[in-house]
Order: structure tokens, then sequence, then C-alpha cells
């Protein structure tokens, strides 16, 4: 039988861990949004990808997802432009929803980059810190 809950002072992390957490994911890589999409539903999580900031905005106004995961080096700035609008909604309509930047360099010492975003990762990362801190930020919110 699988564990329910995160463990994070044992080092460990459950496989379900994010059940009932659905995450929106967007990359303009399609190779990249399908890794990210399977490891994060590795964790238990309900997963809705975008390719691109215009396609997961145009999402959230169907969806209320509990996290949002965005590669930052997408095209033309387009991971700070959707951050942006995410961070103008009122809060009951996402405005505050937890956003974790992924990027292959480092972005700021400020978490998420200091750009609107609640944390950063910087690849390659372990898809298990990827699992922990969606879980770290949708549970503790």
């Amino acid at each position: 039988m699988l564990a329910t809950h995160m463990s994070m002072a044992r080092g460990y992390f459950s496989v379900d861990s994010l059940r009932g957490v659905h995450v929106l994911v967007v990359d303009h890589e399609p190779l990249s949004r399908d890794l990210l999409r399977g490891i994060i539903h590795h964790g238990g999580a309900l997963v809705t990808t975008a390719a691109s900031g215009a396609e997961a905005f145009g999402m959230m106004q169907l969806i209320r997802p509990d996290a949002l995961v965005v590669d930052v080096e997408m095209p033309d700035g387009e991971a700070y432009r959707l951050i942006r609008q995410v961070r103008a909604l009122k809060p009951e309509r996402g405005g505050v929803l937890p956003a974790i930047a992924l990027s292959s360099r480092a972005l700021t010492e400020e978490p998420g980059g200091g750009r609107g975003f609640d944390a950063h990762l910087t690849k390659p990362f372990s898809p298990w810190d990827l699992c922990k801190l969606i879980a770290t930020l949708t549970f503790s919110a």
C-alpha cells in the first residue's frame, strides 16, 4: 500500500503525495512538457499542459489549477508576461496561485527569481525535488 503523506523530514517523497492537486504546466518544448507532465503525474497530481503563456492563461479562464509550473525560457518573455497576467487576477480567480519557474540558469538570489514566481528550480533538477516543491507550495498556501 502506498503512503498518502509526504515526509521530507525522513528524506522520501511518496508517489501519491500530490493526490488532489491540479498542476498547470507551461512549456513551449513538447518533449519537456511531456516529461514534466509524467513527473508530476507520477507524484499523484492531475496535470494540464499548455504550449504557450497565452494558451495557459486562456485555460485559467476555464480551470482553477492549484499550482503553475512554467519554463521561463520560452521565447519573447512569454513566461513573465503570463505571470504578470496571473498576478493581476483577483485571488479567487487565481492571482495568488503558487508558481514555480524552471530554467537552465539561476535567475537571482530571490525566491522565484524575484519576478512574480514563488520558487525557482534550475535544470537539471531531481523529479522528486519538483514534486516536493509543488507539495510545499500548495499544501502551505
